[in-house]
């Protein structure tokens, strides 16, 4: 008798683990391609530096983070910014269960604008598209911080700490 009610709990267990695993949706792997279209057609990127924190509260920051400043890029800049992010999204990367945003991108592409919010420290970039209320969440390498800061600090925009 004992065994029978040890293999019900072990059942309903997996029943329970197997039916919350599927309610939970995967982070992207891929940006979709209206994301992407929208990258690679905008005129100008513009280019966040932000804090790191996230303060629903703080009314005066990029997606509730404080911004630290902002430039914009162009032609080849942009595309370059833009390959730098498919390769990013491309490559991967273990993630993090932490989200400490200090970098932004927005294009602006037939109407619609899309928002980056990227924490490369924790390998997320949630993406919005303005069509819902909570963003895509994509895995994301720390591969273009790098050209992220350059043209941050080309521009004489202090990075976060």
């Amino acid at each position: 008798m004992k065994a029978i009610r040890w293999f019900a709990v072990g059942c309903a267990v997996v029943f329970v683990s197997t039916a919350t695993a599927q309610d939970q949706k995967p982070p992207e792997t891929k940006l979709p391609d209206a994301v992407l279209t929208a990258l690679e057609k905008a005129e100008s990127l513009e280019v966040y530096s932000l804090n790191g924190s996230t303060n629903d509260e703080d009314q005066t920051g990029w997606h509730a983070s404080r911004l630290l400043g902002k430039t914009t890029v162009k032609g080849e800049a942009a595309k370059g910014l833009t390959a730098a992010l498919k390769k990013g999204v491309q490559d991967g990367a273990e993630k993090a269960d932490c989200f400490t945003p200090r970098h932004g991108i927005r294009a602006i592409h037939d109407g619609k604008t899309y928002d980056f919010l990227i924490c490369f420290e924790c390998r997320w970039m949630y993406v919005y598209t303005g069509e819902k209320d909570k963003p895509l969440m994509v895995v994301i390498s720390d591969s273009p911080q790098e050209q992220i800061n350059k043209i941050l600090t080309d521009a004489k925009i202090q990075l976060a700490k």
